[in-house]
Formats: structure tokens, sequence, C-alpha cells
């Protein structure tokens, strides 16, 4: 790519304004146009006075008329298109800057029990999915939300995965326009719900002489006014037939209706899934799961897009009975809504059992469009390398958090070469512990749903991440905060007795009890651990947890993150050293503070 992100988005902004501009000309001199027709009409029919004459006018007006009219909803559609560009593009510099005062907190997503999910800042304000989320639909997005809780431990679908997000970046101008397509659906979109409705639902029309009646009626009226021709039989022996089909359609308006208004509510946004469909079915892809999900929407050789539209097509025909005149004339001479259920029924029949699928594949696509988005837009960021293998269980260099603005992001290494392992971090508050634990969980996330890392390099061997970060008490379930921690810890060693292969990352283990009990369960934990053939990283205060260094040798190994007092000062370097943590920062503060008198010692 010759060129960053944010000069794409700067010229995609530049040339969608200039077609704007031009489209909303054309759609002024179009509404002129047919301004013009409207007023020449009235005043012709304002001189002339005659009759004929004005019908003539009408009728040649006609045809101009509706062309503009077809011309300028083409233009809307066009502008609305390009409008909704601009705010996708607009909305990418802002991200670009870290700004998230418009985004999605996702915060309604968030699980109540979760492996990793509120300890890393998944959903909410400024989280990854605030900062992530780019869907163009419902079903997208609920996939989207699948991948962020349900990582891959499967290295060969983490490496399809990749190879989608590598190919799909490279393709901004179809990423955009795909997420343009659906944003400019306003309707409420519950289309997988709605999707299992139209399936299970009882057939729209039964029997076979409602049937043969829809079928035959349009060739009784030719018969009939072929022989009221040639005068076999009178001219108003077509109104004898077409009174009682007027009245059985009349007696049956209430049921069409209720069908009209249910189907019609399911699927407003058919068109929608239409445009976004095409888009895949048009495209020629290298990825291996990209082509499957193009193979996916094809069915028995005829566009899965085209057949959406034909639906489509169908519901808006029974619209057109809206009209007292239209319904009298399209119900009396061809039972118009009949005919309309009986060919939306045949439709049901024909697709309904790969509908599914085929939205299924819309929503794949547009996870895989998000993560697309984030890899285009973020080049720097790489690709990690899963191995089979426990060695290494992660290795990484440069590694930094997503989140945090590139000016101002520390980037530290981690290395882990074998199972069972665990890094101990020690080092005194606000000197980048728990950042450090959340960067590392963050980005093996990343890693294990199939998206670039926040790293110069990483090698990891995908499995279950597991954390405990931020134990809360409930006062709904009466349960103490040491309590609940218990469970977590509990949940995770009954996991691991069962040979579930886990990363696990803690931060101050058992913070809810005395220090020397605190130092007595956490020693006794880690080493459970060790046995349990566990590996990960551990964060706390208790310097006494190091020693346990001592006794597991080449499994157990100290790291530290430093502050220094300069010039009656702290400050922090945020960068990681082998080694327990020297100092301590608490008491400094205190008194820095005023919570104690500074003459108090240390």
């Amino acid at each position: 790519m010759n060129f960053s992100p944010t000069e794409y988005y700067q010229n995609r902004i530049k040339d969608t304004q200039t077609l704007l501009n031009r489209i909303r000309k054309q759609i002024y001199t179009v509404g002129t146009f047919r301004l013009f027709i409207v007023v020449a009409v009235l005043i012709g029919a304002f001189l002339i006075k005659e009759w004929t004459i004005i019908v003539t006018i009408l009728l040649i007006a006609v045809v101009p008329f509706l062309f503009f009219m077809v011309r300028h909803d083409k233009l809307f559609r066009k502008k609305n298109y390009y409008e909704t560009v601009l705010s996708i593009c607009t909305r990418e510099l802002e991200w670009a800057e870290y700004r998230f005062d418009r985004s999605n907190s996702g915060s309604k997503f968030q699980p109540d029990h979760h492996d990793f999910s509120h300890d890393l800042d998944l959903f909410g304000p400024k989280s990854l999915y605030a900062y992530m989320e780019r869907s163009a639909t419902s079903i997208g997005n609920r996939r989207f939300i699948r991948i962020l809780l349900e990582p891959l431990t499967d290295m060969s679908k983490i490496i399809n995965r990749q190879q989608a997000v590598i190919e799909l970046a490279a393709q901004p101008d179809k990423r955009v326009d795909f997420l343009a397509k659906g944003k400019m659906n306003k309707g409420k979109d519950n289309t997988i719900e709605n999707l299992d409705r139209f399936v299970k639902s009882d057939p729209i029309i039964t029997g076979p002489i409602l049937r043969t009646t829809v079928a035959i009626l349009p060739f009784v009226y030719l018969l009939l006014i072929g022989l009221s021709t040639i005068g076999a039989i009178p001219i108003n022996s077509i109104f004898y037939l077409f009174l009682p089909v007027l009245i059985y359609t009349f007696i049956r308006a209430k049921y069409v209706t209720g069908i009209q208004n249910r189907i019609g509510n399911q699927f407003r946004t058919l068109n929608t899934y239409a445009d976004l469909i095409r888009i895949i079915e048009e495209s020629r892809f290298e990825a291996p799961l990209l082509q499957q999900l193009n193979q996916s929407i094809r069915h028995n050789g005829t566009p899965v897009s085209a057949r959406l539209q034909k639906l489509n097509r169908l519901i808006a025909n029974l619209d057109q009975r809206a009209g007292v005149f239209g319904w009298i004339m399209l119900n009396g001479f061809l039972l118009w809504d009949f005919r309309q259920l009986i060919h939306i029924e045949q439709w049901r029949k024909e697709n309904a059992p790969q509908m599914k699928k085929w939205f299924e594949t819309v929503a794949e696509f547009d996870a895989l469009c998000t993560l697309g988005t984030f890899y285009f837009n973020h080049p720097d960021y790489q690709f990690p390398k899963p191995v089979e293998t426990d060695q290494p269980v992660l290795e990484a260099e440069q590694m930094g958090h997503p989140l945090i603005p590139p000016h101002s992001c520390i980037r530290n290494d981690v290395r882990m070469s074998h199972r069972p392992a665990f890094l101990v971090i020690t080092g005194a508050n606000m000197a980048g512990k728990s950042t450090y634990l959340r960067t590392i969980g963050i980005n093996w996330l990343l890693a294990s749903i199939g998206a670039p890392v926040c790293a110069k390099e990483m090698v990891w061997t995908p499995c279950t991440l597991f954390t405990s970060l931020r134990t809360t008490d409930s006062l709904i379930d009466n349960e103490s905060y040491f309590f609940a921690e218990l469970k977590r810890l509990k949940e995770m060693v009954d996991r691991m007795k069962k040979r579930e292969k886990m990363f696990v990352i803690l931060d101050e283990i058992l913070k809810g009890t005395n220090s020397t009990d605190k130092q007595k369960g956490s020693m006794a934990l880690v080493r459970q651990l060790i046995e349990l053939n566990a590996t990960g990283v551990i964060a706390t205060h208790d310097l006494l947890l190091g020693s346990l260094a001592d006794n597991y040798p080449g499994q157990i190994e100290n790291f530290r993150f430093e502050a220094d007092i300069i010039d009656d000062e702290l400050t922090f370097s945020y960068r990681i050293q082998p080694g327990i943590a020297q100092n301590m920062n608490a008491f400094f503060l205190m008194k820095k503070m005023g919570i104690v008198p500074k003459e108090t010692g240390r």
C-alpha cells in the first residue's frame, strides 16, 4: 500500500464530496424539470379549456414526469450512499485519533460470567469492541461479538481467518462499499428472528381449488371478452364473473392484509441484504475461507441476490393493492392478492431451506470485514505465528496495548519458552504491571481470533485464555469480594484438572485477605498451577512470591516494573526488567498528597 490509512480516508472523503455535490446539482435539476412539467400542464389546462386536448397533454406529460420521478429516486439513493460513505470515512479519522465520543460501547453485550471479557475491557466505553466494531448488519455485529468471546484454539482455523483478513484488508473500497450499503438500511434489522418465523410459519395458501382458479382466471376473462366481441354472449356477462370474484377478495381482505403486514415487516431489509450478497457474489477471492463463503451463496445457477430481490418484488406487489381503484381492478380480474401470495409460498418452498446459510454467510463476511478494517488501519501490526507445540507458549517482541495511542504506548517483550511456566511481575503502584497483563491478554485474544497483534513479532501456542484481574463482590448474590475471587480461582483449577490447556493471567491473588494468609495461599496456588501444567503471568505486590523462582528454576521467572524518586518526584519508565522490584511508592505518595505528615518516617 503506497498510502497511509489516514491518507486513504482523506482522499476518499474528498472524492466522495465531489460526487455528492454533483449528485445534489442533478437532483435539483431533475426536481426543476418535474416542477416545470406540472406547472406547464396546469397552465395549459387553464388556458386551453378543451378536455380532449387537456387529456392528450396529460397523457403526453405523464411519460417524462414518470421518467424524472424514477431518475430522482435513483439519484436520491446515490446521494444517501455518498453521505453514508462520508460518515464512515469521517468516523475512521476520529478512531485514528482514538476519539471514542460516538462509538457504540457495546456494554449490553458484556456477559455476566466469562473467561476474560470483563478483565480485558472487551465491552464498554473505550473498549476493544468500541474501537474495532465496523458491522454493516446486526447479524454481522452478533457474529463479531461471538468471535471476540469465543477465540479459536484450532491452528488451521486461525491461519484460514488470517488469510481472509489479509485479503480483505487490501480491498478498502470493497469494505467501505459493503459497510455503506449495510448502513443505508434505516429499518430495524431482525433478520434472523424473522427468518425463523418465515421458514416455520404455516403455508400461506392452501387448497388446489384456489390455486387453480388463480391460474385459469385470466384465460376465462379472455374467453368471455372474445365471445362478447363476436356477439356470442352479452358484454355484461363479464360483470357476472367480476362481481363474485371481487366479493370473495373483499371477504378475504383482512386475512391478506395480516399476511402482508407480517411478511412486509419481517423483510424490510431484503434489498439491503441483496446488495450485500451481490458484493460477495461478484468478488473473486484467493483466501480459502472467502472462497468458501463465495460458494455458499450460489444456488441452482440463479444468484442469491436475484432470488432475494424477487421475494422483495413479490412483497412490494402486495403493497400495490393500497389504492382503491387499483385494488378493485387487479383483484377483480386477476385475483392479484392471492396470485402474489401463491408466488411467495412457492418462493419459500424453493429457497427457505437455504436462507439461513445465506444470511450466515453475510454475517461471517461482515465480521471478517471488521477484522480487515482493523488490519488496514494498523499496517504496522503483525500477524502472529501459531505453533502446535508448547515451545514456545508465548514469545513477543515490542508488544503494546492497541487501545493506547502509539505516541504514548510503551512496548515491552514477553517470553515464555515452555509449559509449565509462569512470569511473576512485581512493582510499585502505577508502574505498569496491570497494563502489561492486559497487553498480553488483549494481544493473545487478537491472535486467537485471526487478527494482527500490536507487536513487532509474536509466536504462541493457541489455547484457552483465562484471567482474574477484576473480581467484584455481589450484593445480589450476598457474595463477598473474597469469596467471588475464590470461586473464580476454583473454576480455573477445576478446568485444568480436566486437562483443559490454559494460559492464565492473574493480578494480585487473594486481594481480600490479610498479608500472611495471602502469601501462604498465593504460593500454594502457584505451586498447584505448575503441577497442573499451566502457563501464565501473575502480577503481585507481594515480593515474597518471587522466591518461588528458587524452588522452580526455569519454570518461574521474576520481572519487575520500577518507580524511581528523583528530586522528590515520582517517575516511571514502564519498561519491564528482570528481577524483583526494589522500590515501592505508596508511602511516598501518601506524604506527597498530604495524607500523612511529610516528617513521618519511612
